[in-house]
């Protein structure tokens, strides 16, 4: 018989599922940003039609094989005159906090996943963009690991905040201003 999980740790689990796929929505929207400006003149036929033009479908597939760090640079590459110094680091920091999940520890018996940078700069990283707990300040003795508790309201829906807002302010802004109908690449 199947034991009944605690539910802190059913929600911090599911919640943090929730996190990575709205992150891999958002690169999927970095992606289709990035084909269609380069490919200006199916623009008009991605808005108004429902069938994919080919050329992004083709492009899509080689975006798929790329990771989120990849992707984001060479989104940065293709809008840097539109982008903030505040923009970039809302993109990082769900570059940066994506990436711990997927490269955490975790267990089903506790709520929270533990994450440790392979170097200082990740560290310094995570530090200036995330506001997950760094295990190390409660025991001084451990290296730099951080504790990611999803169970916790604060900071769950804090991230998925800045998700909806990259989503809702400045990817519609991007798609205004390369002509592209929002709600097609959402």
């Amino acid at each position: 018989m199947e034991e009944k999980m605690d539910e802190n740790i059913d929600k911090s689990l599911s919640r943090t599922g929730r996190y990575v796929i709205y992150s891999i929505w958002i690169q999927s929207q970095l992606s289709d940003l990035i084909i269609l400006n380069r490919n200006k003149g199916i623009i008009n036929d991605f808005n108004s039609q429902e069938i994919i033009p080919s050329i992004l479908r083709e492009q899509r597939y080689i975006f798929w094989e790329k990771d989120f760090r990849e992707v984001k640079e060479i989104f940065e590459t293709e809008f840097s005159s539109l982008l903030t110094t505040e923009v970039k680091m809302v993109l990082s920091s769900i570059y940066y906090l994506r990436n711990a999940i997927v490269h955490s520890h975790v267990s089903v018996g506790r709520k929270y996943l533990l994450y440790k940078p392979k170097n200082e700069k990740i560290v310094q990283s995570i530090k200036e963009t995330l506001t997950i707990k760094n295990k190390s300040d409660e025991n001084l003795n451990v290296p730099e690991i951080f504790k990611i508790d999803f169970s916790k309201d604060s900071l769950y829906f804090e991230n998925m905040q800045v998700i909806k807002n990259f989503d809702e302010v400045f990817l519609k802004m991007i798609c205004e201003k390369i002509g592209v109908f929002h709600p097609k690449i959402r």
